[in-house]
This record gives structure tokens, C-alpha cells and sequence, in this order.
């Protein structure tokens, strides 16, 4: 066995919220103490300078560098786990789209049986998020339309039968025929619904929160806009304590100003931030056809149509930290932890998202610039920029 080695001399993200002076010390896949600068065990890495934070949690990712989770080969899961690991992600849900159900329980299917730490990346496969295809078609965006259908109660089953425990969050729309029936069904097996994809008004998404679901995927992105006399999905899931919201804080996705307002109503512990990664995500600029048809044209990370939709994105977590530190003004250990601990809370991970003895020691350091230095994954270095 390794023996005990210590990260020491960071500023350390706690259990607490609060950055401060602290040594990690791991011993084999687990972090067993946080001791006073200078107390570790064992061999010190020496990470001065740095800010050392609990591995990333990226909840909602469709796919990297050519590769898609709907194909769920084993090169294509390592490829996107490389590049999530580069990201500071050491844990990740994979993420489907609206398709063909044949198509789509077979990607369940070959999804639930890849669970686990992926090859030489360490990230750690959590489960399946389904996004569609039972969604709104007046919400569609890029999801193919064409294969959107009801949530039918057989339709679930065979979805649930597929994924064989492995379906961690359903995106769906609640207004469409046989939507409160699904939220209902899904929370019985302890899958976690998010209102999404949707044009559900502001009393039919409390109808849905009512009954279940405790999520909106990527706030506001594909709910209706936000309206003074019919406030929407959005409003309803900023309005319920409890609920977890996901947000692309790319600076594109959602403006600068609106990412502060919606941090300011919400909080660190209730904002997930994610992804929203395709299968072009890490691929040079220029044109691109996405595994399921569509033509994108991809720039500095910057994904739309031809028509200049905007298309997924090519974030990383670590850019979506920054972007929440320096264009939305949050303070730095409370966009850390919507990377890590309210992500892994959301999905009921008690041993991700925190830097504390008995936690999987799974970090990641960064630098004064918030690019990733080091990722550590079930204690084991997979990415070091150097």
C-alpha cells in the first residue's frame, strides 16, 4: 500500500465554506486529516500559492473531444474523462439527449454498467441524467424535436428498467400530458427530477415541486423568460428552498449581471454550477457536426447553430469558477463550492464535494489565475498542467 502524503502550504476550501491555511493528508483513495499548515503526514507536495478545493462535480455533461455519452464506448468515456479531469471535474453524471428510444435505452443500458472511476482519468461515472426526450417542444432548443414525446408511464418504465439504479436526475417537462405522473413515479425511485426544457407556467412548475421534483436544468436557459405577471419555471424553483438550480456560467449562456442576481436569490448551496459540455467541447474552432445531426461552429469555446443559436457549450468547470468570481463579483470560496459541495449534495454524495477525513480524495488545484494545476482523483494525480 502508499503510504500517507500531505498537500501542503494551500489555502484550503473547508467543510465550513471558508478558504484557509490548511495541510491534506490522503492515504490511499481517502483524505484522513486536515491538519495545521506545517502537521501533515507522510511525503509534502508542496502547493504554496495555490488554492486547494474538494474535485469538481459536474452533474450535467453531454460529452469532449468528439465523443458523446450516447455512444458510451470505453475510448470515448476515457476521452471525455481526460478532458472533464482537465477541467478539475473528478466526478461527473453523464448526460443523454432527446433520441430515438431505441437509441436512448441503449445508451442507458451501456451508461449503467460504466459506472465507476473511468480508466487512467479517475472521474468518477455517477450515474445517468436523461435530458429528454420528455421535454416541452416549444422548448426544445437544439434537441432533436422530432424524437420529443410524452412521458408515458410504460415509456418511464422502460427507461428505469434500462438505467437498473443508475438514473440519478430526469429532466422533463411537467405540463406536458403525463409530466406529474412521471415526477411522481421518478421520486418513488429515488430519481431526482429538475423541471427543464420546459414551458410550464409558474403555478404548474409548483404543481411539479409539489409533487417531487427538486431541480431546474440550466436556469433559465429553455424555460420561458422571466415575466412580471407570469413569473414561470424559473421563478418558482428560485422561490423553493430547497431546490437545487443549474447554471452555465459561461457569460453566454446567461449575462453576467443575471448570474449575480440569480446567485444573490439562490446561494452557494442551492446553485450547481455545470457544463452543459457536448461532444464538440475541446475541439479546435471552426465547423463542427455533433453526434446527433448538428451542424455547430465552434469558437473560444463558444458553440452555436448555423443560425447562431447557441448550441451546449465548450466549458469547463474551473472557467465556469472564474467567470463567477470576476464577471458575476461571488466571492471565490462560494463559486468553488457550487463546483463541488452542492453539486455532490444535490446528488446525495456525502463523500464528494468536501475537503475532511473520510471524504475520497478527489481535488483539484488552482492557480491566482483559477486554471487547474493539479487534479487529484481517488488519490492520484490524472492532471498536472505541468
Amino acid at each position: 500500500m502508499r503510504a500517507p502524503w500531505t498537500l501542503a502550504g494551500g489555502r484550503v476550501l473547508l467543510p465550513d465554506g471558508e478558504l484557509r491555511a490548511a495541510d491534506v493528508v490522503v492515504d490511499g483513495a481517502t483524505i484522513v486529516d486536515v491538519a495545521a499548515p506545517g502537521a501533515g503526514a507522510g511525503r509534502a507536495v508542496d502547493v504554496a500559492g495555490t488554492v486547494v478545493a474538494p474535485g469538481f462535480v459536474d452533474c450535467h455533461v453531454h460529452g469532449a473531444l468528439g465523443h458523446s455519452f450516447m455512444e458510451a464506448t470505453a475510448e470515448g468515456l476515457r476521452e471525455i474523462a481526460r478532458h472533464l479531469a482537465a477541467g478539475g471535474v473528478t466526478a461527473c453524471v453523464a448526460t443523454t439527449v432527446t433520441a430515438a428510444e431505441a437509441d436512448l435505452l441503449r445508451a442507458v443500458r451501456r451508461l449503467a454498467t460504466a459506472r465507476g472511476r473511468i480508466g487512467d482519468a479517475g472521474v468518477d461515472l455517477l450515474g445517468i441524467h436523461l435530458e429528454g426526450p420528455f421535454i416541452s417542444p416549444a422548448r426544445a432548443g437544439v434537441q432533436r424535436i422530432e424524437h420529443v414525446r410524452a412521458p408515458s408511464r410504460a415509456a418511464v418504465e422502460r427507461v428505469l428498467e434500462a438505467a437498473r439504479g443508475a438514473l440519478r436526475v430526469v429532466t422533463l417537462a411537467p405540463e406536458v400530458p403525463g409530466g406529474l405522473e412521471a415526477v411522481r413515479r421518478l421520486t418513488e425511485n429515488a430519481v431526482r427530477v429538475a423541471i427543464g426544457h420546459s414551458d410550464a407556467t409558474f403555478s404548474q412548475a409548483r404543481a411539479a415541486l409539489a409533487a417531487g421534483a427538486r431541480r431546474i436544468t440550466h436556469l433559465p436557459n429553455a424555460l420561458p423568460p422571466l415575466h412580471h405577471r407570469e413569473p414561470g419555471a424559473a421563478v418558482a424553483g428560485l422561490l423553493e428552498e430547497d431546490v437545487t438550480i443549474e447554471l452555465i456560467a459561461d457569460g453566454r449562456h446567461v449575462a453576467p449581471p443575471m448570474l449575480s442576481l440569480i446567485e444573490r436569490a439562490a446561494g452557494p448551496d442551492r446553485i450547481a454550477l455545470i457544463s452543459d459540455g457536448s461532444d464538440v467541447s475541446g475541439l479546435p474552432d471552426g465547423r463542427h457536426r455533433r453526434s446527433d445531426g448538428t451542424d455547430v461552429e465552434v469558437h473560444d469555446g463558444d458553440v452555436r447553430t448555423a443560425g447562431g443559436g447557441l448550441a451546449g457549450s465548450g466549458l469547463r468547470l474551473d472557467r465556469a469558477v472564474a467567470t463567477m468570481v470576476r464577471d458575476a463579483g461571488v466571492p471565490l470560496a462560494a463559486a468553488l463550492r457550487m463546483a463541488s459541495a452542492t453539486p455532490a449534495a444535490s446528488l446525495g454524495e456525502a463523500r464528494k464535494g468536501r475537503i475532511a477525513p473520510g471524504a475520497d480524495a478527489d481535488i483539484v488545484v488552482l492557480d491566482d489565475d483559477l486554471r487547474v494545476v493539479r487534479t487529484i482523483a481517488a488519490g492520484e494525480v490524472v492532471h498536472d498542467a505541468a
